[in-house]
């Protein structure tokens, strides 16, 4: 859990088969697994307190460390913001942009100057989903700007029971800059 940064994709990747076989057989943590497993169901079953919905856009969400789409006190104000909605019954649904590289990560070279370094983030180790058209398609939106027309794929996290709607410009049908819109938060 510590080695993948605490990301459960990554972790349920890195299990070997022999070990998830060994948990398969063993009743004391198959029936803890049940009881986590019951307990989520009932959070997630809670209805909300009102049918009306709040829409929530924020530039960058601070949920956990590896979906690096924050910087700092505006992320972890409007992640909270989320986590705190879904714990209290608001019916609301976020929207934000999903950052390729996210927010720098800092260190120094060797003559003590500050160096930004980009890590990519690859989606697919990530708890987000592809969103998909009724047909089955990656959904796609479509955002009107002076002279031309940006493609925008979607995204989701679940935060509790408040869907976060991440939009990635990284799209083949945008031109170079464009694509680059979603690549670095407030580069």
């Amino acid at each position: 859990w510590e080695s993948t940064g605490k990301n459960p994709i990554q972790l349920l990747d890195k299990v070997s088969f022999d070990r998830l076989e060994q948990l398969a057989s063993d009743k004391n943590f198959i029936a803890r697994v049940d009881k986590l497993q019951k307990d989520l169901e009932d959070y997630l079953a809670r209805p909300f307190s009102t049918e009306q919905c709040i829409a929530y856009f924020s530039m960058e969400y601070g949920l956990n460390s590896i979906l690096k789409i924050y910087s700092g006190g505006l992320g972890i104000l409007a992640g909270d913001y989320l986590k705190e909605a879904s714990d209290c019954n608001v019916n609301m649904v976020a929207v934000g942009l999903m950052y390729r590289f996210g927010y720098f990560r800092q260190t120094l070279s060797l003559n003590g100057d500050q160096m930004a370094n980009y890590d990519g983030q690859e989606f697919s180790q990530l708890p987000l989903e592809e969103v998909r058209s009724e047909n089955g398609e990656a959904l796609c939106v479509t955002v009107d700007l002076p002279g031309r027309v940006v493609h925008a794929k979607v995204w989701k996290a679940q935060v509790g029971r408040v869907p976060l709607y991440l939009l990635d410009t990284d799209h083949k049908l945008n031109n170079h800059e464009d694509r680059e819109i979603t690549h670095k938060l407030y580069g």
